[in-house]
């Protein structure tokens, strides 16, 4: 790989950690990590003067991140197609998983809307699966990268 693309794939990779760990923070500021914070922000809360999220404002929601998520894993995902071949059939998993993950986190609020409460503890494992795998997969990538640059030299 020319090492101008490793350049490129490092800064993709900083930025990608900087995504993710923006949303971690916007998660939490603005839902929160505790099944009753989840709860309270998809099915409203009299005490906290909040209302029920609707399914139209969900979906507003939703298909932006639809987009910007699908995109971020197939890229890194793609990147790493240029890396060894272990690498890459773990990387494989770990895309499927991704995918999966972002699924169950995009729309689990829609289904905690129609009253379907379990789906606040999938909300949760979702979103944490999706930022742990995002950081295991640019991990990879890094490293796949940091092995080239290392050999470059």
């Amino acid at each position: 790989m020319h090492q101008s693309y490793r350049i490129a794939i490092a800064y993709f990779v900083l930025f990608g950690t900087l995504l993710l760990a923006s949303g971690a923070v916007l998660f939490f500021s603005k839902i929160g990590f505790s099944y009753e914070a989840v709860q309270n922000y998809y099915l409203g809360s009299e005490t906290l003067f909040t209302t029920p999220k609707s399914s139209y404002g969900l979906l507003e929601v939703a298909l932006p991140h639809l987009g910007s998520m699908g995109l971020f894993i197939m890229v890194t995902g793609h990147f790493l197609l240029f890396s060894d071949k272990r690498r890459k059939q773990l990387a494989t998993k770990v895309v499927i998983a991704l995918f999966i993950a972002a699924l169950l986190d995009i729309f689990s609020g829609f289904l905690i809307v129609q009253g379907l409460e379990l789906f606040v503890w999938v909300k949760l494992a979702a979103f944490a699966l999706l930022q742990l795998l995002g950081l295991f997969l640019l991990w990879l990538l890094f490293g796949a990268v940091w092995q080239g640059i290392a050999a470059y030299k």
